[in-house]
Order: C-alpha cells, then structure tokens, then sequence
C-alpha cells in the first residue's frame, strides 16, 4: 500500500495541509501550494502589496486595477452580504481593528469609537467594475478584510487543481476550512468549553466541504461579559446569538466560509432559514452546550464522552 502523500505548509495566515492517502500526483500537491499561495499574495490583508491592501490605501480616492480572482471574490462576497442581511460583510475590517480582540491589550471601544466607525462598515460602498477591472471603496477610511471568505475560495481551488490531476481521494484542510474528497471520514467538532483540538462530537463527511465558526478562539472577559471576535457589522459588537458554534457541511468551502459568520451572527432560527434552501446541514451549539443538528445529520454525527 502506498503511503499518503502530504503537503503541510503556511499561507491565508494559518497552517494548511493536503493529504492524498494512497499517493498520487506530487505536482498536483505543488500546483495546489502554488495556487493558494498565490490567492494569499492578492488577497491577504496582512501583506502591503496585496490588492486588498491597496484597494484600503486608495479608500474614497480612486479605484484600483486587480487581478480577476479578486474581483470575482469580491462580488462573490457582496451578494452574500445582501443574502445575509449584512451579517457577512468584508467591510467590517475597520470595526474589527476597533476591537482588537486577541491582537491588541482588553480595552472596550467607547459607544462614541463605535459609533464613529460604524458608517465606515458598509458593504454597498465596495464598488466593483467588471468592465474597468477595478475596485473601489467609496470613502476614506473604509477597508476590506476577505479573511471570513478567502480560506474556502483556496480550498475549492485546491480541490479543482486534484481533480484536474486525477485524484479522487484527499484530506483538504486549510486551517480548520475542510473539504474531504471521496472515502467518507469522521471529522472533529471542536468543544467550544474546552482546548482546542478536544473535540466535542464527530460528524461523517464525504465528497463535502466543512467549516465552522465559532466564538471559542479569540475573546476576552470584562465584568462577566464575554466579549469575542466575531463583531456583527450592523451593530459594531460581538454577535449575541446564543451560539458558541456553529458547522456548517455542503458543496462550497467558499459559500460555507462566507454564510457560518452570517449564520453565527443571525443565530440558529434564523441562520436555518438561509440554509435549507441551499440544502447545507448545521451542527449548531449553543451556549448551554446543546447540540443541534439538521435532519440530515441525524446518523452522521455522534456526541463524544467528555
């Protein structure tokens, strides 16, 4: 038996690996490489000499050229926006650094800081322009943040590139953004109460991608309250919906990248109405620690003994 084929390496701002199990193409596993580092280069809001970074520098005073898959990405993104009420929004960059949660000391934003920024998170201020190949933020101060969308583009570029070179089974797993190619595999839920890495329950996938947010990773307690990482754009404060994650299980990483911030945001009722249409299942926990599943998933998830 051949011995899995691997490629660990860092990119998106995580650690990313691709596991081929019964060998394989190895230039299908440096063309993958390649292509996420390369959507990393444009898309990164980390790097100053990415698209992104420039599109922010140039807020409300002239569009920027990029290449397509920013563009594309870009109006991907916003048609989730609108699908999702506003809850998913690349906008929120300005917000989000407000906060500084888990990168700068535990410091409140003031309701007078919140309500300054808060016109600056709009996504209909991103104007994109298929015929000129640009794009541009309509106000100075404004910046994008493709990070709740970018790791799913990757990882559906990642699967195409596979398939393209003939494999039909791999483990695909862009820092916590999984697709799992053809043998079904039982993929860990993280137990938001515990380290990470200690798995609250497992759920069979095969032939789908699988992501989650969750609120477990970065936040900070001040007088009881606990405050995370995932700031709702329509208000300016982390999202109080009664969930500490949620998993989101379909075809597109990109399309579960994008709707498990929004159906994090919107909480379980309402995060259901948005996926039953698109025929994406949920694992769902709450705050109490209660676990939630769509039908679907009735035989394909189990509860760990903790």
């Amino acid at each position: 038996m051949e011995k899995t084929l691997q490629k660990t390496f860092r990119s998106l701002g995580t650690v990313n690996t691709i596991a081929i199990p019964n060998g394989g193409n190895p230039m299908a596993l440096r063309e993958a490489e390649r292509r996420v580092l390369e959507l990393d280069d444009r898309l990164s809001v980390f790097k100053e000499s990415s698209e992104i970074s420039r599109i922010n520098r140039a807020a409300g005073l002239e569009p920027v050229k990029v290449h397509s898959d920013t563009l594309d990405l870009i109006r991907t993104a916003l048609r989730f926006s609108e699908l999702s009420e506003g809850t998913f929004d690349i906008s929120a960059r300005p917000m989000v650094d407000l906060w500084g949660i888990g990168k700068k000391g535990e410091q409140l934003p003031t309701p007078r800081e919140i309500a300054e920024v808060n016109p600056l998170v709009e996504f209909r201020d991103i104007l994109p322009n298929e015929v000129s190949g640009t794009v541009m933020l309509r106000r100075p101060g404004q910046a994008l943040d493709l990070g709740g969308i970018a790791k799913g583009y990757a990882a559906d570029e990642v699967r195409r590139i596979l398939s393209e070179h003939g494999v039909k089974d791999a483990l695909i797993n862009l820092g916590g953004t999984v697709i799992v190619m053809g043998a079904p595999r039982m993929i860990g839920i993280q137990n938001p109460k515990k380290d990470i890495g200690v798995p609250m329950g497992r759920v069979r996938v095969s032939n789908r991608a699988l992501v989650t947010s969750g609120s477990y990773e970065q936040y900070f307690m001040r007088d009881g309250v606990r405050y995370h990482h995932i700031i709702d754009p329509r208000t300016g404060f982390p999202a109080q919906s009664g969930l500490l994650g949620v998993t989101l299980i379909g075809e597109s990483a990109m399309e579960l990248d994008a709707l498990s911030t929004a159906v994090f945001i919107l909480g379980m009722e309402r995060g259901l109405r948005l996926l039953e249409p698109r025929g994406i299942q949920a694992v769902f926990i709450t705050e109490a620690l209660d676990v939630f599943t769509t039908p679907a998933l009735k035989d394909e998830f189990s509860i760990l003994n903790q």
